[in-house]
């Protein structure tokens, strides 16, 4: 009889923890219904674009096609949240967009500059009154040891505004990093980057040796 007491109460817990996991994961239908809603608008403009884009191409109008395709990655970089893409340890900071001379290693001297070069996407552009497209990105950082401990830091110790007369979508960003009285070894600089015209945000992950 216990057993079956034992057998029965350990089923009802299984039952009862599963329902309470099931219950938890379940999505509000009103919540369910916005998210469907938006996702069916978002499917019509893309079917629209690429339909129009095709259309573009069978008639060999090469200029609107790339408009059409211009249209559909202004599309996704609106949905996208902030992307740090190609980040390296670069040689100086007077670089532009794809234009840069990588380091060889990750290895520096104690006090040497570091330079960090990344292409931010996906940030908001807005245009101000006088016509000028503008972005601005902030930025914090953490220097960490191999053995996880933070050693130090900063943030926003960089604020970094554009404006241009285009939407500029290949931007390019260097930050230079300088730590003195660091021993012999490993560390991680955490670059923390913000959009800061939205609540976007990303970090970049740098291994770098001192010697």
């Amino acid at each position: 009889m216990r057993r079956f007491l034992l057998v029965a109460f350990l089923f009802f817990l299984i039952f009862f923890l599963f329902s309470s996991c099931s219950r938890k994961s379940e999505t509000p239908p009103e919540k369910a219904e916005t998210e469907a809603a938006a996702s069916d608008s978002a499917t019509e403009v893309y079917n629209s674009l690429f339909k129009s884009l095709l259309e573009d191409l069978k008639e060999s109008d090469h200029f609107k096609a790339l408009e059409k395709v211009n249209a559909i990655r202004d599309k996704i970089w609106e949905e996208a949240p902030l992307l740090l893409a190609n980040v390296r340890l670069v040689k100086g900071q007077n670089n532009t967009y794809g234009v840069y001379e990588p380091e060889e290693d990750d290895v520096y001297s104690e006090g040497e500059t570091i330079y960090l070069y990344l292409e931010p996407s996906g940030y908001n552009i807005i245009m101000n009154e006088a016509g000028f497209y503008e972005f601005r990105f902030l930025a914090d950082f953490q220097l960490v040891a191999e053995n996880g401990e933070i050693l130090g830091g900063q943030e926003r110790f960089a604020d970094l505004p554009f404006k241009s007369w285009h939407p500029n979508k290949e931007v390019a960003i260097t930050f230079n990093y300088n730590f003195s009285g660091l021993p012999a070894g490993r560390y991680k600089i955490i670059t923390t980057v913000y959009d800061a015209n939205s609540d976007k945000k990303a970090a970049a992950e740098t291994w770098v040796t001192i010697q």
